[in-house]
């Protein structure tokens, strides 16, 4: 069903709830940049059926929660982890007191779960294909198109429409002129949003984050590599993390990558062992 959010700086969000019945716990996902809450939902209902309500939703500035025209939207990446995940947090937390609350992150989802306030009111989380995306740290090609999203078409669809638009070269939805320059100097520097913590991600929680954290990337990910995977997780000091790599091999198929895991042909292998690892806590 769609429900209605209300981030704590009074911005509305869009999402989809999938309910389980009955429910022993309830997960929020929050989704990499540019990809539509839809995109989650054949895994959001595998959750449901194994007894998780599960909300997905979409960013400020992403899909249903952007604004119209979209080059007037003030979105900002860092308001992804400040406002919006923590409003889809707690409004799991109000609607189903009691159950145990996870996130499941992917990509930038994944690398802001300490940003929120109230990271401590899920039980785990899970990171998917999550690292810091520092552009040196990628192999070739993939270094070379991350170099010239970032400085030649990212700019230049900036310049001519106010923000960057979908197409071939951009596959995610468009996104907001704030959300793709703060994205852009993150991934530019390897200290990634290091240097910003203090004054662009107040009241975050990553030098407190005591929590089961499980950090799960894919061998033939370029952009969530062993290095930019190990950078993500050197900001997580104090929590209880379970480093889990699979490769397409492992899993039956020829890819992976980025994205793959979401693939409903995962149902019954990676799926599966989310959940189970989920169950377990």
């Amino acid at each position: 069903m769609s429900v209605a959010l209300r981030a704590g700086d009074g911005r509305a969000l869009a999402g989809l709830l999938l309910e389980a019945a009955p429910a022993r716990g309830a997960i929020t996902v929050n989704g990499a940049a540019g990809y539509p809450r839809e995109f989650y939902l054949r895994f959001a209902g595998y959750c449901a059926a194994r007894g998780y309500h599960t909300l997905v939703y979409d960013y400020r500035g992403i899909g249903a929660s952007a604004l119209a025209p979209l080059a007037a939207d003030p979105a900002r990446m860092s308001d992804w982890g400040r406002f919006d995940m923590p409003a889809a947090l707690e409004w799991l937390a109000q609607r189903f007191p009691g159950l145990p609350l996870f996130t499941v992150g992917h990509s930038v989802g994944g690398q802001l779960a300490a940003a929120m306030p109230n990271q401590a009111r899920a039980r785990a989380h899970v990171m998917l294909a999550t690292s810091t995306g520092y552009w040196r740290a990628e192999p070739v090609p993939m270094r070379w198109a991350a170099l010239f999203f970032w400085l030649v078409y990212g700019p230049l669809t900036l310049r001519l429409f106010g923000y960057v638009p979908h197409s071939p070269i951009w596959r995610g939805h468009s996104l907001p002129r704030g959300v793709f320059l703060q994205w852009r100097r993150w991934c530019l520097r390897a200290e990634h949003f290091g240097p910003d913590l203090a004054r662009e991600l107040p009241d975050n929680q990553f030098a407190h984050s005591a929590g089961p954290l499980l950090a799960w990337a894919f061998s033939d990910d370029p952009i969530a590599n062993p290095t930019t995977v190990e950078a993500l997780l050197a900001f997580y000091p104090r929590a209880r993390i379970e480093r889990r790599w699979t490769s397409p091999a492992e899993a039956g198929v020829r890819r992976i990558g980025h994205r793959g895991f979401f693939s409903a042909r995962h149902r019954d292998s990676l799926w599966r062992a989310l959940l189970d690892w989920i169950d377990a806590r």
